[in-house]
């Protein structure tokens, strides 16, 4: 099988990358020619038809890193790859699921990567991003994206094997999913410590720390519910891949034996850490009501003081405007009692009749809590 004719791409990274047990090296390129110079690759991908296992046969690993539609072609050609596998893998399909072909598996899983536009538009908030594995007989093809650092920490781990007649296919791809998981964690722990920070705030919290505290508790409740959106797609492509596995009718490609105790141990990461997550949701809940509850309180005390002036303001308002009105009568031009008498006995009656009644309403006001 010839490799296929490959057009120049624009960017010089070393994209693609391929890794044989046999002789424990990775070899990066940014082309194919620079992987495999002979161009025939009918040595390493004999994967059209499904044989008895050899477990003297090395196993190997393929990986294209932002793979374009070109890229997809080739390896879809070289591997005999399912056009709806390769569709799925040019598209970016989100949909987290697991699919059956006639000589190998694909698992799509999505996994957490820095993006640094993202990083600066959300600060918190991971990029989800799909990494596909497809999973052949004595070897794997991955297309990760840019970010990802499975490949290289799941490499290395193979690396350290202390035996290395468990790696295989189905072992790689167990290791790669297990990456995937515990990629979660560093963001579960981060978030269950702020959670804790924001609890002891809101009962020791002034009113003005109380009204920073309501965007931080919201904005922690989005990265919460954002996390676990990513987790539970995975859970249903994990049981559903261990129900594949575990079936006394089950496909010669799927994994079996000791194998699906590794898998049923990342099943009960995958569910410690929803539950984690789910706790720190209620606990964040608990707070951003005690914030609220917090702002209810403080604003009706505020509105009971406003109330309170206002009436008092009312009631001296009330006193006065019969008095106003009075000096407002007599200031037209009307005859003013005793405007014609000499001295100033009229003008301090009147100015006693305006005090006494003065004096008398605010008595009343006081004796009815008025003032």
């Amino acid at each position: 099988m010839a490799l296929p004719e490959k057009k120049d791409h624009h960017r010089s990274e070393e994209r693609f990358s391929f890794f044989s047990s046999e002789t424990q090296n990775t070899i990066s390129s940014p082309t194919w020619d620079g992987l495999f110079p002979s161009g025939n690759l009918d040595h390493i991908f004999q994967e059209k038809t499904k044989q008895r296992p050899d477990p003297s046969r090395p196993v190997w690993w393929f990986d294209v890193r932002d793979a374009t539609e070109e890229d997809v072609s080739q390896v879809a050609q070289a591997l005999s790859i399912h056009p709806l596998t390769a569709e799925d893998i040019v598209i970016h399909e989100p949909r987290e699921k697991v699919e059956v072909f006639k000589n190998y598996y694909l698992i799509s899983f999505q996994t957490l990567v820095d993006n640094p536009k993202e990083e600066a538009e959300r600060p918190g908030f991971p990029h989800p991003a799909e990494i596909y594995i497809l999973v052949f007989q004595y070897g794997v093809v991955t297309f990760s994206p840019s970010g990802c650092q499975h490949i290289t920490r799941v490499r290395e781990r193979i690396r350290k094997m202390h035996d290395p007649l468990i790696l295989s296919s189905d072992w790689i791809c167990y290791a790669l999913i297990d990456d995937i998981v515990d990629c979660f964690e560093p963001y579960t722990r981060a978030v269950e410590q702020e959670s804790e920070a924001i609890e002891d705030q809101v009962f020791i919290a002034r009113i003005d720390d109380v009204k920073a505290l309501i965007p931080s508790v919201d904005a922690l409740r989005k990265k919460i519910t954002h996390i676990i959106r990513c987790l539970h797609g995975k859970v249903d492509v994990l049981n559903g891949f261990v129900k594949r596995c575990q079936a006394p009718d089950r496909l010669p490609v799927f994994p079996d034996g000791e194998l699906l105790m590794y898998l049923g141990d990342v099943q009960d990461h995958l569910i410690t850490t929803l539950s984690t997550l789910g706790h720190i949701d209620e606990i964040i809940g608990r707070s951003q009501g005690n914030c609220l509850a917090q702002l209810s309180a403080t604003n009706l005390r505020v509105s009971l003081t406003i109330n309170s002036a206002l009436s008092k303001v009312t009631v001296i308002a009330t006193i006065f405007v019969p008095c106003h009105l009075v000096t407002g009568m007599w200031g037209m031009n009307v005859e003013v009692p005793g405007q014609n008498d000499d001295g100033l006995g009229w003008f301090f009656t009147i100015v006693g009749c305006f005090v006494a009644f003065m004096v008398v309403c605010m008595g009343v006001a006081a004796k009815f809590k008025l003032l």
